[in-house]
Formats: C-alpha cells, sequence, structure tokens
C-alpha cells in the first residue's frame, strides 16, 4: 500500500512539475514595446492571437493596415510549412525547452539568399507577457544579421 501511495504521489510531482515547465502560449497579444537596431520608427499596432494546443501552434498576426498572417506549425518535431509576410515560403521546425517555444524558419530571399530565423517566446511568470527575441541571419552577410526583441501583453 505504501508503494502504491508513494507511487501516486511521484506521478502528481511528476505532471505538476511538467505543467509548470511547458507553458500554454494561447490567448490574443498586442504588441507594447519593440527593442532592436533596426526597429521600426514608431511602434505598429500589431497583435498576435494565438492557439497552443499538445500537437499544433497556430498564430495569426494582425497589422495595423487590416492584413493578417496565419502561421500553423506541428509541435510533433517535424516540418511545417508557412509564408513570411512579403509571401516567401517557409520550412519551419518548433520546440519546446523548459519554458521557451523556439520557432526555427529558414527561407529564401528575393535575391536567392538563405536566411535562418529563430524566434524565442517566453511568458511572464503571472502569463500576461510575452517576450520574442526575434534573431535573423543572412548567409553570407553577417552585416545584415539582426535581433530585435517583441515585448506584448494579453488582452
Amino acid at each position: 500500500m505504501r508503494i502504491f501511495i508513494s507511487y501516486c504521489c511521484f506521478l502528481l510531482f511528476a505532471i505538476t512539475a511538467a505543467a509548470q515547465e511547458s507553458p500554454n502560449f494561447s490567448g490574443t497579444y498586442a504588441l507594447t514595446a519593440l527593442k532592436g537596431e533596426h526597429k521600426a520608427k514608431t511602434l505598429p499596432k500589431n497583435t498576435l492571437k494565438v492557439t497552443h494546443n499538445a500537437d499544433s501552434l497556430e498564430i495569426v498576426e494582425s497589422f495595423e493596415d487590416g492584413k493578417s498572417l496565419t502561421r500553423k506549425y506541428a509541435l510533433n518535431g517535424g516540418e511545417s510549412k508557412n509564408l513570411t509576410s512579403g509571401g516567401v515560403p517557409t520550412t519551419d521546425r518548433v520546440e519546446v525547452k523548459g519554458k521557451t517555444l523556439i520557432i526555427r524558419s529558414t527561407y529564401g530571399s528575393r535575391a536567392g539568399v538563405t536566411i535562418h530565423e529563430t524566434e524565442k517566446w517566453e511568458l511572464s511568470a503571472d502569463s500576461k507577457t510575452l517576450r520574442i527575441r526575434d534573431q535573423t541571419q543572412v548567409e553570407g552577410a553577417p552585416m545584415l544579421d539582426d535581433t530585435l526583441n517583441e515585448i506584448y501583453q494579453r488582452k
């Protein structure tokens, strides 16, 4: 009986710890700050609507001009195919490491140069603030590499 109770306590602890390590990013967020060398001069009124479940992640990014971009990702480690805001096809992979969601995308520029983009998503402890660190690397042109830090507030 003691072994059974100990086993149940262990399972409860393991499930609770796993739930705390992998936050659910679902929600609607408004962009509140941008930090980076190549950021916009005025803060755009962008929003993110995120649907996150065990198998997939869907992000609908709405821009102040009324346009939107929907991206869908598999969370099983496989490849996903999406488009950039400029309509360029991407190949993407998503992984969750602890409390961080990482989206890695590769696409070609119109000039034929390969671009690698890595987004690292983190939620604040109260789940009200979403921070996204977006690193862009341009193959063969390191002077064009860029890092942009985006801060969103849950609506």
